[in-house]
């Protein structure tokens, strides 16, 4: 399903809407002289986020506020969650930076100066890094120029890069970061490892609930693990309750697919019938607009678009109301 679910984004932002996880994060991705002067203790984390509801299903963020040498700072984390890098990823960082100020603004009027935000991407894709993070290379050489062209380097995070001996931070961290490295790739490997990691820590409701997104994640993204794989080492490692946690996760997944999957059918029925009256009505329609319809699965756009057709003079019109 395309929009139905984003195991990726749910997993990100349950871990590091945790101001201790976010503190590591912090502290394992920005430069040495950064976090010399970052007061790691006032970590503060916001929920909401800044993404284009378009892009939601590839894209998560995480913004925190602190200080750096006592002055109020920003950080904002745009977590990349393509298999491969992006062009345009810079843009929309700046972009996404451009809608923190202006709901500052917007909440303080009479604010004088706007607080620094340091970016950050954060990348655990398959594809190594290609581009550019100078924004300004965006552009042209023009030395005419220069003075007119905006300019900024975000920091990169880039999961694969990391030697899995070289993550550092809680236990909790840790096995998120291996998650997230080696989910959509191969992670049987390493489960066992994280597995028996994770349960030296006292059982309490903290670890409980880690394990329930943690469990959920790698079903959802691993291609290498199978349920009875996740059971079978729980079994080896002889945790009960650790057992009891998983059980109750996949049995839940199993009700959820099959809930999806009556949606999905329904969503696939809505998208049909469009595309259908469309021609039918207005004669054939080009892949852009077929294409546009396909990768729809909002329910009420759909429901509003069928509902618009029979008044419509045009395709763009009818469109108009996807987006």
């Amino acid at each position: 399903m395309k929009e139905l679910h984003k195991p990726h984004d749910s997993f990100f932002r349950y871990v590091f809407s945790q101001a201790y996880n976010a503190r590591d994060l912090v502290l394992n991705s920005l430069p040495d002289r950064i976090i010399k002067v970052l007061d790691l203790e006032s970590i503060e984390v916001f929920g909401e986020s800044f993404v284009d509801r378009k892009l939601a299903t590839h894209q998560s963020d995480i913004l925190i506020r602190t200080k750096l040498c006592k002055s109020p700072v920003l950080i904002y984390i745009l977590v990349e969650h393509k298999s491969y890098p992006y062009r345009w990823t810079v843009f929309q960082l700046l972009k996404y930076m451009v809608r923190i100020w202006e709901k500052a603004l917007a909440q303080n009027s009479k604010m004088k100066k706007l607080t620094p935000i340091i970016p950050l991407i954060f990348y655990h894709g398959k594809r190594k890094w290609k581009f550019p993070l100078d924004f300004s290379s965006y552009f042209g050489r023009l030395d005419e120029l220069e003075p007119y062209i905006p300019d900024f380097r975000p920091n990169l995070f880039n999961v694969q890069q990391l030697d899995d001996k070289d993550i550092h931070g809680s236990i909790i961290y840790q096995a998120a970061l291996k998650a997230l490295k080696h989910g959509a790739i191969s992670i049987s490997p390493h489960l066992g490892e994280m597995l028996q990691s994770l349960l030296t820590l006292p059982f309490d409701e903290q670890l409980r609930a880690f394990l329930s997104v943690l469990f959920e994640y790698i079903l959802k993204i691993s291609k290498d693990t199978k349920e009875e794989d996740i059971e079978e080492e729980l079994r080896s490692i002889g945790s009960k309750d650790a057992r009891e946690v998983y059980m109750t996760i996949a049995e839940r997944l199993i009700e959820r697919g099959k809930l999806e999957g009556k949606l999905e059918g329904e969503i696939l029925d809505k998208q049909d019938v469009l595309l259908r009256l469309l021609e039918k009505k207005f004669g054939s329609i080009d892949r852009a607009a077929k294409g546009k319809i396909m990768n729809i699965w909002d329910r009420d756009r759909l429901d509003r678009a069928i509902d618009r057709l029979l008044d419509a003079k045009s395709i763009d019109e009818v469109l108009q109301l996807l987006d």
